[in-house]
């Protein structure tokens, strides 16, 4: 099965996407999985009802997030692919393009407000790692930021010491904390599932 074939949604209606989102574990929810003592925290934090609408920090990921892209010439998406070995395991990567060859390069895009960074956080490493997992097509994700500080007029501005372009590297399928990465999220995540479809099995059942 191809990729293509394994979107749930394309993306383009919110709430659908957010009520598929629901139902898998995401890269985002695979950011968070450090400790398999910490199931049933993640499952709770799952099941929990999401208020989050967004903030000024999450503006600045909509608003750099193009150019970056742009910049590393990798077409947006917000497609919700699955695993073709395991339905609820899924990621929307930011960026995806398909080469040549037929392989995948993904694209991962961070607005980076006040800091400096040389590369991926720690969850920033397991949300690259559930990517890969997800899409065993791809052999590469480019890890794009952009360093973003206060101008005079208190707007959030790229950092004028690296000259106005976006931080760029390329993270292979292979690169050690990548494989640590899975290695630590692949068995939570499984168990995290398990757990969250019989709460949503119970949770139709009592609607």
């Amino acid at each position: 099965m191809t990729w293509q074939e394994r979107i749930i949604v394309d993306g383009h209606d919110r709430d659908l996407w957010l009520g598929a989102r629901r139902q898998v574990i995401g890269a985002s929810d695979a950011a968070k999985f450090a400790k398999a003592s910490s199931v049933d925290k993640y499952l709770a934090a799952k099941l929990a009802p999401s208020t989050f609408t967004g903030n000024a920090f999450t503006e600045q990921g909509h608003r750099w997030e193009p150019m970056m892209l742009a910049y590393a010439g990798i077409p947006q998406n917000v497609a919700l692919v699955h695993s073709p070995d395991e339905p609820g395991f899924a990621a929307t990567p930011d960026g995806l393009r398909v080469n040549a060859d037929g392989r995948l390069t993904l694209a991962e895009c961070k607005a980076k407000h006040g800091k400096v960074v040389d590369g991926p956080s720690t969850a920033e490493w397991r949300q690259l790692a559930w990517q890969f997992e997800v899409l065993p097509e791809a052999d590469e994700i480019e890890f794009l930021w952009c360093e973003l500080v206060k101008n005079d007029r208190d707007e959030w501005d790229l950092r004028d010491a690296h000259h106005g372009i976006p931080h760029r590297i390329v993270i292979t399928r292979g690169h050690p904390k990548i494989v640590a990465a899975r290695a630590l999220i692949v068995p939570i995540a499984t168990d995290v599932l398990a757990r969250l479809r019989v709460a949503l099995t119970y949770e139709r059942r009592a609607a």
